[in-house]
């Protein structure tokens, strides 16, 4: 879609005619040719714009049909796609109600911060380094030398184009500066803005998960252009929760496997497990399966929003022996000699359902 008006672009009337639109054209592209403008992305941005309103305005049929379409002219005539329509109209609103094109406003940062399962819980406050892009301070973010600046003399010092249409458009001999300008800044050559790496605290609620963000409004890189022609962007914390050699997370509960022998799920025990804030006990009854959980409440990780704090899911696994002496294989023989079929209930309905299938 024709993101600019081409005659704004090339600083002519909608009534100007083939030759002065050649002209104009060829000014502007000696001017702001890469080859004349080396390392300035401005430059390259503004010539990319002049060959496009060439290619369109230069060409009788195209011509034709972007005076006919206006902002929904598209070089290949299709008609515009469903995003590139909410695209403009999101672009003529902001220009009817004086707010900034999205364009102006500076880029948001992200930032990656690990914590340890135990500050999540707890919440945290830490220091990070970010490396911000702010505005250059000796040129007022314009990217020129303050020395020898004039008044561009087509606005007037405007930076305005005489040409504006539906769509917001600048000047194109001074690109919307309202100046001339013979030289770049020293400082930051000609960008505009400079990197500055700033130390920020960034405070962590109780109860955050890995992926969520957490926002710094403001602290992201500085708008493009002049001081306070945009808003900054945000800094985006996304938290990362390092794995935890215990505990897994389910939402705000924390689950773990506790290993047990086969002597304490038998006869029964006191057993230690781990939480967030140290170690307790749970008695084991007598005959406790392998894979049983225990719910421990509120042992678990904090809401977000203050509602409470979820259980800790302790599950026991019962650790079947590597290796045996041949004293403790043969106390283990006599044991299962003694215990007889009716010590295993589960086994020996399973046994009996087994033969019941398969005879």
């Amino acid at each position: 879609m024709a993101r600019r008006d081409y005659y704004a672009v090339l600083g002519v009337p909608k009534t100007a005619g083939p030759d002065e639109i050649k002209k104009a054209f060829r000014a502007l592209a000696h001017r702001w040719h890469p080859d004349k403008n080396p390392g300035d992305s401005e430059a390259e941005r503004r010539f990319r714009e002049l060959a496009e309103a060439w290619d369109v305005l230069g060409d009788p049929e195209k011509r034709a049909r972007y005076d006919r379409m206006g902002p929904l002219f598209t070089p290949d005539g299709k008609p515009p796609r469903p995003e590139e329509l909410n695209e403009l109209f999101l672009d003529a609103l902001g220009g009817l109600f004086g707010r900034r094109r999205p364009g102006d406003r500076g880029e948001d940062i992200r930032y990656t911060l690990s914590l340890s399962l135990e500050e999540a819980a707890r919440g945290a406050e830490r220091t990070v380094a970010i490396q911000r892009t702010v505005s250059c301070r000796d040129c007022a973010g314009s990217g020129d030398a303050a020395e020898g600046r004039t008044p561009c003399a087509e606005c007037h010092g405007t930076g305005k184009s005489a040409t504006r249409r539906f769509l917001r458009n600048d000047c194109p001999h001074c690109a919307g500066r309202g100046y001339r300008a013979p030289r770049k800044c020293g400082r930051c050559g000609g960008e505009g803005r400079v990197a500055q790496e700033e130390q920020l605290k960034v405070k962590v609620p109780a109860g955050v998960a890995t992926g969520q963000k957490l926002k710094l409004r403001g602290k992201g890189n500085d708008g493009p252009g002049a001081l306070g022609a945009g808003p900054p962007g945000d800094l985006l914390v996304i938290v990362d929760v390092m794995d935890h050699p215990f505990f897994r997370r389910r939402g705000n509960d924390l689950l773990c496997e506790v290993p047990i022998t086969y002597a304490e799920a038998a006869l029964g025990a006191e057993v230690a497990v781990p939480t967030l804030d140290g170690q307790t006990n749970i008695r084991v009854p007598p005959g406790t399966p392998s894979g049983k959980a225990f719910r421990l409440p509120g042992r678990g990780l904090p809401s977000p929003d203050g509602s409470g704090r979820g259980d800790l899911h302790a599950r026991l696994v019962v650790e079947v022996p590597a290796t045996l002496d041949a004293e403790a294989r043969a106390a283990l023989e006599e044991f299962a000699r003694r215990a007889g079929p009716g010590a295993h209930p589960r086994k020996r309905a399973w046994a009996e359902s087994l033969r019941e299938r398969t005879t």
